[in-house]
C-alpha cells in the first residue's frame, strides 16, 4: 500500500512539474521562462526516472561543445534519440524547430544583406546555414561589380574531395552569370575553421585561374561554430 501511495504521489509531482512551465507561460508570457522551461513545453513529458524539466536540462547540456538552446540545431534526429526520453516523434519535432529557426534567420539576414563588403558580411550571410551541417559543403557566391549577389551555388556536398572540384566548371558558371568576382565558402563540421593544406592549394589554384580569366576570387572563407577564417584577412589572397 505504501508503495502505491508513494508511486501515486510521485506521479502527481511529475504531473505538476509538467504543468508548471505551461502555467508560468500563461501567466507571465514566453519571455519570462527559462530555456529549460521553454524546452519542457515542447517536450511535454519526461520519463519514469526524470521529470520533463530534468530531461530538458539534460538535453540543453548534453554536449558541452554545443551547449544551450542554440546547440540543438547541431543534432540529428538519430543523435537526439540516443537520449533516454527522446523518441522518434520528439526528435523529429526538435529538428523541425531547429530548421524553422535557421530559415527565419536566413530570411532576415538575406533580406538585409545588400552587398558583401567584407568577410564578416559573408560569414553572417552563410553561418546559420553552414555551421550546423554535419558534413562539409563548398559554395560559391557569384557577385556583380557592386559586390551584390547574383547566385549562391553549392559545388560540393558531403566529404569534400577538393581534387574532384573542377575550377573549369566554377568559372563556366561565372561566365554564364556574367559575374565579375566570386567568394568561395565552405564549412568545417568540427567547428574549427583552420584551413587544411588542401584548402590552401584549392584557394591558390582558383585565384591563379581567376587572375588569368579576369574573374577575381575575392576571398575564401571557412565557417566554424560562430567563427570564421578569411584567406583575404590572413593575407593568403
Amino acid at each position: 500500500m505504501n508503495q502505491g501511495k508513494n508511486g501515486g504521489h510521485r506521479g502527481l509531482r511529475e504531473h505538476r512539474q509538467e504543468e508548471l512551465p505551461r502555467e508560468r507561460c500563461r501567466l507571465l508570457g514566453c519571455a519570462a521562462l527559462t530555456d529549460g522551461e521553454l524546452l519542457a513545453i515542447l517536450l511535454r513529458t519526461g520519463t519514469r526516472e526524470k521529470s520533463v524539466l530534468e530531461l530538458s536540462e539534460e538535453l540543453l547540456h548534453w554536449n558541452p561543445e554545443f551547449d544551450g538552446l542554440a546547440g540543438l540545431i547541431h543534432y540529428s534526429a538519430e543523435e537526439l534519440q540516443s537520449i533516454s526520453g527522446i523518441g522518434e516523434v520528439k526528435a523529429m519535432e526538435l529538428t523541425v524547430v531547429g530548421e524553422i529557426s535557421r530559415r527565419i534567420w536566413r530570411r532576415k539576414i538575406r533580406k538585409r544583406t545588400k552587398r558583401f563588403r567584407n568577410a564578416q558580411d559573408v560569414m553572417l550571410f552563410c553561418k546559420e546555414d553552414m555551421r550546423s551541417l554535419g558534413y562539409e559543403e563548398i559554395r560559391v557566391l557569384y557577385l556583380d561589380n557592386q559586390m551584390q549577389l547574383i547566385r549562391e551555388h553549392a559545388v560540393s556536398r558531403g566529404t569534400c574531395n577538393h581534387s574532384a572540384l573542377s575550377p573549369r566548371d566554377i568559372f563556366i558558371e561565372a561566365f554564364r552569370l556574367r559575374a565579375v568576382c566570386m567568394v568561395l565558402v565552405h564549412n568545417h563540421p568540427s567547428g574549427i575553421p583552420e584551413p587544411s593544406e588542401e584548402d590552401i592549394a584549392l584557394t591558390r589554384e582558383l585565384e591563379k585561374a581567376g587572375d588569368w580569366i579576369g574573374i577575381t576570387l575575392v576571398d575564401h572563407i571557412i565557417i566554424g561554430d560562430n567563427c570564421y577564417y578569411s584567406f583575404k584577412e590572413q593575407g593568403i589572397i
